[in-house]
């Protein structure tokens, strides 16, 4: 009995931890940093953290954006939402054609280290959600898989992301051009 309490406890913790805000002055100073290094007159900043990662929350250029570093500082990602709506063209037309009855939960451009910047979407259907990468230019680059919590129908509940085997993660681009 002791240990099912234990593991509900541990439970319990490691969910309500998940993406949690929390004050700047537990935020690691090398993360702090690196903050100021790439952004210079951030202000205004807000932060999580979800499990050994800080994400700083602010506007750039009226625009939100969520800056990722990990415990050390490194620089994960840099993501500034985008309404739905303004989805490109192309991508609209792959989606239709490749993802038929997916809607678009969130848009989003997003750099990473080592890709560069990319247009990445969250869509659903029923309970099957994805995020799916495309470049700049409108070319299909991977998807991945992820793990619903309610119903994905709601728009505000659906999923975090979790990454599936390489041969279920990435689809094949559909043949016709953007």
């Amino acid at each position: 009995m002791k240990k099912l309490f234990a593991l509900l406890v541990v439970t319990l913790f490691a969910t309500v931890t998940f993406g949690q805000k929390i004050e700047e002055s537990k935020v690691p100073e090398a993360v702090k940093l690196n903050l100021k290094a790439k952004v210079a007159t951030v202000k205004d900043v807000a932060w999580e953290q979800q499990d050994t990662n800080y994400t700083a929350e602010f506007l750039m250029d009226e625009a939100k954006t969520d800056m990722t570093f990990d415990k050390k500082g490194t620089w994960q990602n840099t993501e500034w939402e985008i309404p739905a709506e303004y989805t490109p063209h192309g991508i609209k037309k792959y989606l239709d054609s490749a993802y038929a009855g997916n809607k678009i939960k969130e848009l989003a451009v997003v750099e990473f280290p080592t890709d560069g910047k990319m247009y990445v979407l969250e869509i659903y259907k029923k309970k099957e959600c994805q995020k799916v990468f495309f470049s700049l230019k409108g070319e299909f680059k991977k998807a991945e898989k992820m793990v619903c919590e309610g119903k994905c129908s709601d728009k505000k509940k659906c999923c975090k992301k979790k990454k599936c085997d390489k041969d279920k993660a990435t689809a094949k681009p559909a043949s016709s051009t953007m």
